[in-house]
């Protein structure tokens, strides 16, 4: 995908058929956070995956869930990563909405509220390219630091940095810790819990 020569898609062809996809930068939110809301399986987060992009849902369902994560990826290729695979996140659109919020307004005067449409390949490339002075990037770094490869003041001011502006844990992560703590605290077996 490249901008400055090709425009972004408000329709995808599927079987020879072209249907409209709701690509504003809204859903495309919306459609991460489905993917990230540990309370929904998997059909049901298809399912309203479906319904947020396409007003009328194409009969080949398995190309119309290909055709999302296209759009969502902003028809790039996922880049590989040595190691675990599981990358650490460093931004959340519901957690750090003002400071996305504002970051556009202060960089290129765009009140992301009362925009009526900004396609998400647009809202994508804006958001990489946001001053790295705004409080948001200066966030995704302290979140994104590998204190294994820092030393002293440095290090201490990135572990607190990192504290600070820490996203909040899944629910049922959360509800997990708080499981373990209590029963280390009462020296319990914590290996029923861990399990789970």
């Amino acid at each position: 995908m490249n901008l400055i020569t090709e425009v972004a898609p408000l329709s995808i062809e599927i079987g020879g058929v072209d249907y409209a996809i709701d690509a504003d930068f809204r859903n495309c939110i919306r459609f991460e956070q489905l993917m990230f809301d540990p309370a929904l399986n998997d059909d049901t987060r298809w399912a309203l995956a479906l319904n947020l992009f396409f007003p009328n849902i194409p009969q080949d369902i398995q190309a119309a869930l290909q055709k999302i994560l296209w759009l969502y990826a902003a028809d790039q290729e996922e880049k590989k990563t040595s190691g675990s695979g599981r990358q650490k996140r460093i931004y959340s659109f519901e957690h750090d909405s003002e400071y996305i919020f504002a970051a556009f307004y202060s960089d290129y005067g765009i009140d992301l509220n009362e925009i009526e449409f900004l396609h998400w390949w647009k809202f994508r490339a804006l958001f990489a390219g946001l001053k790295p002075d705004n409080l948001i990037c200066k966030i995704m770094e302290y979140r994104g630091a590998d204190l294994s490869k820092l030393k002293g003041e440095e290090k201490k001011f990135y572990q607190k940095m990192q504290k600070q502006y820490a996203l909040p844990m899944p629910k049922a992560e959360k509800e997990k810790c708080d499981e373990i703590a209590e029963l280390l605290m009462q020296s319990g077996n914590v290996s029923a819990v861990i399990v789970k």
